[in-house]
């Protein structure tokens, strides 16, 4: 890229100060995995965030503090306000870009081509994302947003990563339709703004692999090296770091410990777990039947996609 050429596109995450260490050890992974970046990174709030210098190299753009009426009148349930900061993300920088890819912090960068992700076809909707994982083996299974509302089964989405056309987005008016669904229906609103866009769209987004957003499955957790995720997603309230039954392998929680150990010495700290799964033979064995049980429906999940950048 040339001096001064400006980047039409934004890696974006929503988050709080209690997150910015969890945000900034993802998105030095991508840094790492994406030499030559092409994109910004971007990190939006409701708060004024302070990042040790040790990040500068980063680049980053730090969007807020967001102070808007509504979204501070907004209640939070057991997920962070922040996380719908998600619905004003897109009006914040359409100005700026062209495509925006959003994730959650409490993701793991394994691999994968990063700047090609922003050019997946979106197939003129809004916005493209992944399954969310109680429909990967029962795709007709109706959620509790759908079933709430009295619709018929639709499929429904993780927004933890999104790729998202910020203009089709504001042009088609989601923040504020979501938000108007909210307040109408609170009780629809289980997963705050995930629960919302899924009601909006009603099925009409654009379908991205799950190598792309592999929300852990603690049932299942041998699949995970077959299908060899590009980011992995510590959905729930169990996450590497407060993990003390041993359930994530040690890889995870021993790559937290260093970054933060070297970066936040006094900020989170890693739970180190009594035992490891590998040490329970009977939930070991569980593990591996349910590997065996459910292994037919993920392959014919994962065969949907042609490549790891295809959308259906």
């Amino acid at each position: 890229m040339s001096a001064g050429q400006k980047l039409r596109k934004a890696l974006v995450l929503c988050v709080d100060q209690a997150y910015v260490p969890f945000a900034l050890f993802l998105v030095s992974q991508i840094d790492r995995l994406s030499p030559g970046r092409d994109f910004d990174i971007c990190l939006v709030s409701d708060a004024q965030l302070n990042l040790p210098p040790a990040f500068d190299d980063l680049r980053l753009r730090l969007i807020g503090p967001v102070d808007d009426p509504a979204y501070l009148a907004l209640e939070n349930s057991n997920l962070p306000r922040s996380t719908y900061l998600r619905l004003w993300m897109p009006y914040l920088l359409a100005q700026d870009y062209d495509r925006l890819v959003y994730l959650d912090a409490d993701m793991f960068a394994e691999c994968g081509d990063w700047s090609a992700l922003f050019e997946v076809d979106l197939r003129g909707k809004a916005l493209a994302a992944v399954r969310d994982v109680q429909q990967w083996r029962k795709p007709d299974r109706k959620v509790f947003e759908f079933a709430a509302a009295g619709r018929d089964s639709k499929r429904y989405f993780n927004a933890g990563l999104m790729v998202i056309d910020p203009a089709v987005f504001v042009a088609q008016d989601l923040r504020d339709r979501c938000l108007a669904l909210g307040q109408a229906q609170p009780e629809l609103a289980r997963h705050h703004d995930q629960s919302l866009l899924n009601l909006v769209l009603d099925g009409a987004w654009a379908e991205l692999s799950p190598v792309w957003n592999w929300q852990w499955p603690l049932k299942q957790p041998l699949f995970t090296d077959w299908a060899a995720p590009n980011l992995v997603h510590f959905i729930g309230h169990l996450k590497p770091w407060n993990d003390g039954r041993g359930l994530y392998p040690a890889r995870f929680q021993k790559a937290y410990a260093r970054f933060m150990g070297r970066h936040f010495p006094d900020g989170p700290q890693i739970v180190t777990p009594e035992s490891s799964l590998l040490r329970s033979g009977p939930r070991s064995l569980r593990m591996a039947l349910q590997f065996l049980a459910f292994r037919p429906a993920l392959l014919r999940y994962l065969d949907r996609f042609s490549d790891p950048l295809a959308t259906v």
